[in-house]
């Protein structure tokens, strides 16, 4: 009983948090249709690019249709249909909302792709969207939740037509987030903090799998290594590079420094 209350409580704040946010007082439209008609005005507003109609639509939809299938699926529309319109806070208010009221709802892969989509938009900021930047040199919080959203997406829908988009952010913030640790480990090394250095360097390999700045981290590592003098940790280190990056600079110049000839001056 305290289950069924509490999901009847999160749909009634669902519905009102949905049905409540416009700018306008204007009456909703369609009142006294069928759930079925309304919900098929909003998705043919959706599809034709009108936002700011469908969102009106949607809470119409909520507010005479609170509990019914068509609100669920209008719903899914309004988070859509928020963040195409701009308005990215409101869309991820009402997609957490629909976490709580719809549990067990086959469309929780898509509320979470939506989610991680809004966060991966959150963390480049308005002007980082629109400009050249280095999102390397960016707090990297909004990201990593974008990338949690992504990946719980992918698990609860693997089959999704959303997937192959989720997949390839992911790989850009796993490589972004790393960039953005070997910064602060490269930090840490050029002010002369080499244990530092090494445990942020650690972070890269260990935390961000396949990420571009692995090969930079590792040579990092070996340097600071040679210079707090732990030739036995710095060859270990080599040994993960070269099996890994056969053909890296950084490890091909010590061995041609190697092989030449010392000259004996008399």
């Amino acid at each position: 009983m305290k289950k069924i209350l509490l999901r009847m409580y999160c749909l009634g704040v669902f519905a009102l948090l949905s049905a409540c946010a416009t700018t306008t007082n204007k009456p909703l439209p369609y009142q006294g249709e069928s759930a079925e008609y309304i919900y098929a005005k909003g998705h043919e507003q959706v599809k034709n690019g009108e936002y700011y109609k469908a969102i009106d639509t949607f809470r119409s939809l909520n507010s005479q249709y609170p509990f019914q299938k068509y609100s669920e699926l209008g719903n899914l529309e309004l988070i859509y249909a928020y963040y195409e319109d701009g308005q990215s806070e409101m869309a991820l208010g009402l997609a957490q909302q629909f976490l709580r009221a719809y549990p067990t709802s086959k469309n929780l892969g898509y509320v979470y792709y939506m989610m991680g989509v809004i966060n991966y938009d959150n963390g480049r900021g308005f002007l980082q969207r629109r400009l050249p930047y280095d999102m390397a040199q960016h707090d990297p919080s909004a990201y990593i939740q974008a990338f949690n959203d992504l990946k719980r997406a992918v698990l609860l829908d693997p089959e999704s037509s959303f997937v192959g988009d989720a997949k390839r952010r992911m790989v850009h913030i796993n490589n972004v987030v790393a960039e953005y640790e070997y910064n602060i480990a490269k930090f840490y090394f050029d002010h002369e903090a080499y244990v530092a250095a090494i445990n942020r360097a650690k972070l890269v390999v260990e935390s961000y799998p396949q990420s571009k700045s692995i090969e930079n981290a590792l040579v990092l590592i070996i340097r600071a290594y040679d210079i707090l003098k732990l030739p036995m940790l710095a060859e270990k280190s080599m040994e993960v590079l070269k099996t890994n990056y056969p053909n890296n600079a950084y490890s091909k110049s010590l061995e041609d420094a190697a092989k030449r000839p010392t000259v004996v001056f008399k």
